[in-house]
């Protein structure tokens, strides 16, 4: 590849800025309590700090309880979140 068509195509390739948004890093999970399961269909309705809800997709933590924090990404539990011990 020439020169100028690396230099071009180096141009266009997207960057990671997370600052405003970069379309990778950008991503956030959000912590959320599980409140109630449909265990037949991998859902869970979960709530954040403040009592908003949202039915979110729980195979990849499977099992969970209702009272446990998960981290949430584009509606999917990513993550079983458990309480540190104190130091």
């Amino acid at each position: 590849m020439s020169r100028l068509l690396a230099n071009a195509a180096s141009a266009l390739a997207p960057t990671c800025d997370y600052t405003t948004g970069c379309i990778t890093c950008g991503d956030v999970a959000i912590p959320l309590t599980v409140l109630r399961l449909d265990e037949g269909r991998g859902l869970a309705l979960c709530a954040d700090d403040e009592g908003n809800s949202e039915t979110v997709e729980i195979d990849l933590v499977a099992p969970v309880a209702p009272g446990d924090r998960v981290l949430v990404h584009a509606g999917t539990a990513i993550a079983r979140l458990t309480e540190e011990a104190p130091e």
